[in-house]
């Protein structure tokens, strides 16, 4: 188990560190926007903004350490390997685990450096970015959750694509509601998350995300070994 821990980190270390830097990010961007926002208010939404695209760009790179395990001739070898392949799909999620814990806290720690800086400044920031940072990173474990089994079934280049067409026919599907329902939909859309998201319904619905992601990980990794050697027989290597 130890050299799939070796070899996890050999082949994807440079995207394990660029946890770091996702979490450095918001804090990058501010300072570099910092002639352009101009009170506490401005500078609270911006680094609202700041730290969902540090999620995204986080989760993109959380992907990549898929990448290259999609070879035949590496699924027949760890298939026959003491570890099996079970323990090198273990090892996979466990790595992806271990970036989203050190990205939230890196961003954690970069966060509470930049409300110091603030502070000195004379904002009051509300708060710090972790009652916002948690539940997105429950949330990038259950995306994450849905992407392994696509790419260990069916390999990173037609995995891709079969989330690519899922992703399309959603986008057609909000598309055409939008545009058959334009007097109405953008109103029962907000009248809809009126009622959904009220103070008390958010507080239950993160409640119920930071179970569900965990039990979903797990689910996740049981359908990965169950489907990855259907998957060995597939790939294009």
């Amino acid at each position: 188990m130890t050299g799939l821990v070796y070899k996890e980190w050999k082949q994807n270390r440079f995207f394990i560190l660029m946890m770091i830097a996702c979490g450095l990010l918001p804090f990058v961007m501010i300072l570099y926007n910092r002639e352009i926002v101009t009170n506490a208010e401005e500078m609270g939404n911006f680094r609202t903004i700041c730290t969902v695209i540090a999620f995204l760009a986080a989760g993109g790179i959380q992907t990549m350490v898929l990448n290259g395990d999609d070879r035949k001739i590496w699924g027949y070898w760890i298939t026959a390997a003491p570890e099996g392949y079970r323990g090198f799909i273990r090892v996979k999620y466990e790595m992806v685990f271990a970036m989203i814990v050190l990205f939230v806290t890196s961003l954690r720690m970069f966060d509470e450096l930049f409300c110091a800086a603030a502070a000195d400044k004379g904002w009051e920031l509300t708060g710090s970015m972790s009652t916002f940072a948690i539940p997105l990173a429950f949330l990038q474990m259950l995306l994450r959750a849905t992407d392994i089994p696509f790419t260990l079934r069916y390999g990173n280049k037609k995995g891709g694509i079969i989330k690519l067409i899922f992703s399309v026919l959603f986008v057609i599907i909000i598309s055409v509601l939008v545009l058959t329902n334009a007097g109405n939909i953008d109103v029962i859309l907000f009248e809809t998350g009126e009622k959904l998201f009220t103070e008390d319904n958010l507080s239950l619905a993160l409640g119920i995300l930071c179970v569900i992601a965990p039990a979903a990980y797990y689910i996740s990794y049981r359908i990965s070994c169950r489907v990855y050697l259907k998957g060995v027989e597939q790939y294009d290597k």
